[in-house]
């Protein structure tokens, strides 16, 4: 049972290492190829592990990014599990946006799913739907997003 936890905590903590480096292949190791992710605005709900792919690549382009992980709950039934982790996501701005920075606060509520590989030594879960839930407003300078800032 602990490796599932801890397997679950290294998916989670993947995407943000994924994202923040910009190596949006590596979401493969996150999430299911069906996933459903209710990014809330301005993202909305996206469908498929390409489609989350393509647009979390395109939003984030303009933006170095450091999405920061902290209180965590994992509920593990079987070969599905809930999680909610909290979240503080930074966005850098570049070029005339250097210097400033968006923040946002929330909260990942994932429903994981193991997924059995034949090679695998340990268990490996997956992210079959994540809704993302903001605590509050954005905090700082939403135009370090626009890509003039390059």
């Amino acid at each position: 049972m602990a490796e599932d936890y801890n397997a679950i905590r290294n998916t989670i903590s993947t995407y943000s290492l994924a994202i923040d480096s910009k190596v949006f292949g590596r979401l493969s190791q996150v999430f299911t190829t069906d996933v459903v992710a209710n990014y809330s605005e301005p993202l909305n709900v996206l469908r498929g592990l390409t489609q989350v792919q393509a647009v979390l690549q395109q939003s984030l382009a303009p933006v170095t990014t450091q999405h920061a992980l902290s209180t965590q709950v994992i509920d593990i039934n079987g070969d599905s599990a809930n999680s909610t982790t909290y979240l503080t996501a930074s966005h850098f701005g570049s070029g005339l946006y250097e210097g400033q920075v968006l923040y946002a606060y929330g909260r990942y509520v994932d429903q994981l799913v193991r997924v059995s590989q034949a090679y695998a030594k340990r268990p490996i879960w997956r992210v079959k739907a994540r809704n993302l839930v903001y605590l509050g407003p954005f905090i700082g300078n939403s135009s370090v997003f626009s890509s003039p800032g390059r």
